[in-house]
């Protein structure tokens, strides 16, 4: 083992640190039988016609580089999809495939925005906007979850570049509302901020309110993840679709950094893309279910309308309450106060099996 030395690092550095949740996944691999409610992924197994597909292309030899912007095939069931399914039209041309919504994020960061320019977010967030806006010292203005008119006219305009949500929404599972989207999108066209919605729980719409921005702005970077929906988290696959001059900069970027998404994963891309989730959505609508109807009265919450999230308040500090739920309980939780200002809240993640889940709200009751 090499010696400690001592390295200079950016000052960019300084504004990350390891997220918590991977902290929590360490902690889960050194116990015994913890209760895991705090994963954020899907506990079935990817689709074995997705299998299939991916070792086809393998024993066919795709695994050379792909083009930088993917394979046409794929975005071409991808613009199908959005026609189809999301009620907005878009050329393949205008559709890049990358290595999960992360790599995408990323992308667009450093296309658009520089140090002091301003972000628009939502209150709670995914941790990795607030991350990101960190790390490349960009300034962070928030809207809560539930915004009306008059939250969005306080928003100032000036040297706004971009707004960026999730819906359904990580951590919360709220859905954004059609007049949400059209404030936002109307504050898009007003500041000339790129409007950003990534969708990748668009799926798991238990109540079917789930509206892709761009059927309403066409202006829109949707970002569309196949991780969630197909249990596809560990083969980094996502796209995102959007104008034109965006779209042509992040394929500029993206040959000097991610070069292109895994060969392979693109071709079971396709095959995912055709095939029904409903069974697998029903069971997570269930589990959802099962949550409200077992911690309502003793936690508050809203009843998430998508994604696998709950995000209730907490008795005391959240990092304090996920210490207790480790040390009495072996039950892993996530702190709220990674995607959100408040402190007394934890995101309990019900993507699991119905024995799990079980045992998890069973142990949380018992530790409350």
């Amino acid at each position: 083992m090499q010696q400690d030395q001592e390295f200079h690092f950016s000052k960019r550095m300084s504004r990350i640190d390891t997220s918590q949740i991977r902290k929590v996944f360490d902690l889960a691999a050194r116990l015994p039988d913890p209760v895991n409610m705090s994963i954020g992924q899907p506990h079935y197994a990817m689709p074995q016609p997705i299998v299939h597909s991916i070792e086809r292309a393998l024993r066919d030899g795709r695994t050379s580089y792909t083009p930088t912007q993917g394979i046409m095939p794929l975005r071409e069931r991808l613009s199908l999809k959005y026609k189809q399914e999301n009620n907005f039209e878009i050329s393949p041309d205008d559709i890049l495939i990358s290595s999960g919504v992360s790599s995408l994020l990323q992308l667009l960061f450093l296309c658009l925005l520089d140090p002091g320019d301003r972000i628009l977010l939502t209150d709670p967030c995914f941790l990795i906007y607030r991350s990101l806006a960190s790390f490349f010292d960009i300034k962070m203005d928030f809207l809560p979850e539930e915004f009306t008119r008059q939250d969005i006219e306080k928003i100032n305009p000036e040297n706004l570049r971009m707004i960026l949500y999730s819906s359904p929404s990580n951590p919360s599972g709220y859905i954004m509302k059609t007049d949400q989207i059209r404030m936002l999108a109307d504050l898009s066209d007003r500041s000339g901020a790129l409007l950003v919605s990534d969708e990748i729980y668009e799926l798991f719409d238990y109540e079917k309110q789930f509206v892709s921005a761009a059927s309403l702005h066409p202006k829109t970077m949707t970002l569309t993840g196949f991780s969630k929906t197909y249990s596809m988290t560990g083969l980094r696959l996502a796209a995102a679709a959007g104008p034109s001059g965006i779209i042509k900069a992040m394929t500029t970027l993206q040959q000097y950094t991610v070069v292109c998404a895994p060969a392979a994963v693109q071709w079971g891309g396709i095959q995912a893309l055709d095939l029904d989730m409903s069974e697998y959505v029903e069971m997570y609508r269930k589990n959802r279910d099962e949550c409200v109807k077992r911690l309502s009265g003793k936690l508050q919450f809203s009843k998430p309308g998508g994604a696998f999230y709950i995000f209730p308040k907490v008795p005391g500090k959240d990092s304090e309450f996920v210490e207790r739920a480790i040390k009495e309980k072996q039950l892993l939780l996530v702190p709220g106060s990674i995607f959100s200002s408040a402190k007394d809240r934890i995101r309990i993640s019900y993507a699991a099996s119905p024995e799990n889940l079980e045992r998890g709200l069973t142990a949380l009751i018992d530790l409350l």
